[in-house]
C-alpha cells in the first residue's frame, strides 16, 4: 500500500518533466525562428542581399572548384528577346537550381524598376532590386547572373563598361559568386565575371562560342 504513492509521484514527477522538456524545445523553435527573421530583416544593403544562403558547412575555395553556369540556347533566345524589346538599355536578374558548384540558369527574376534608362545606360535602385530578389533568397535559392543588353553589334559591342566592372566588382567582393551578361540585338552573350571563377555551357543547336563564355545564338526557323 505504501509503494502506491511513491508510484504516483514518480508518474508526476515524470509528467512535470516532459511537459518541462516541451516547453524547452518550444522555445528553441522560436529563438531559431526569431534569429531567422532577423537575419532577413537585417539585409537592408543590396550586397547581403544579393548573396546565397549560409550554409553551416566551410565553403570550399572558389579557385578549386569553379561555378559551372548551364543555359539551353533556347533560354538564351528568350532573353535577348526580352532584353532587345526596344531601343533603351534592359535589365533582368536570372536564378535556377544549384548543385554544388553547378549553377542551372533557368528562369529570371520579377523585372525590377528602373531608376534610370536610355540606349546606352540603365540602373535601378537598391530597394526595387530588394523587393524582386528578397521572396528568391527566402525560398533558398541564389542570384546566379544579372543580364542586360548594350548598343551596338558583334561580340566586341558584349565588352562591359567600366560601371559594369565596377558594380559586379562590388557584389563579388562582398561575397557574391553571381556572374554578369550582357547581350546585343544581333543574338552575341558575353558572360564575365571580376573575381568569380567560372565557365558557361549553352546548351543546344545554333550556338557558335566565339570565344571563352562568349557566344553568338543564331534564330531557329520554327518551320
Amino acid at each position: 500500500m505504501k509503494a502506491r504513492p511513491k508510484l504516483a509521484h514518480i508518474f508526476r514527477v515524470w509528467g512535470i518533466e516532459r511537459r518541462r522538456n516541451k516547453r524547452l524545445r518550444l522555445l528553441q523553435k522560436i529563438r531559431r525562428l526569431k534569429h531567422k527573421l532577423a537575419k532577413v530583416r537585417s539585409r537592408e544593403s543590396l550586397p547581403q542581399l544579393l548573396l546565397p544562403p549560409q550554409s553551416d558547412q566551410s565553403p570550399c575555395a572558389p579557385d578549386l572548384f569553379p561555378q559551372i553556369f548551364i543555359m539551353e540556347a533556347f533560354f538564351a533566345r528568350e532573353l535577348i528577346e526580352l532584353l532587345t524589346v526596344d531601343a533603351n538599355e534592359q535589365m533582368s536578374f536570372l536564378t535556377g537550381p544549384k548543385i554544388g558548384p553547378i549553377r542551372i540558369i533557368s528562369r529570371w527574376a520579377q523585372r525590377p524598376s528602373l531608376s534610370r534608362q536610355s540606349p546606352v545606360f540603365v540602373r535601378t535602385s537598391a530597394k526595387s532590386v530588394a523587393a524582386v530578389l528578397i521572396p528568391i533568397i527566402q525560398q533558398g535559392a541564389e542570384l546566379h547572373v544579372i543580364a542586360h543588353s548594350h548598343p551596338g553589334r558583334g561580340a566586341l559591342a558584349t565588352t562591359p563598361s567600366l560601371t559594369d566592372i565596377e558594380c559586379l566588382g562590388k557584389l563579388q567582393k562582398a561575397g557574391s559568386q553571381a556572374i554578369g551578361c550582357i547581350v546585343t540585338r544581333d543574338a552575341y552573350v558575353r558572360f564575365f565575371s571580376i573575381s568569380t571563377n567560372f565557365h558557361v555551357m549553352v546548351l543546344g543547336t545554333g550556338v557558335t562560342e566565339v570565344t571563352k563564355n562568349v557566344f553568338q545564338i543564331t534564330h531557329q526557323n520554327s518551320d
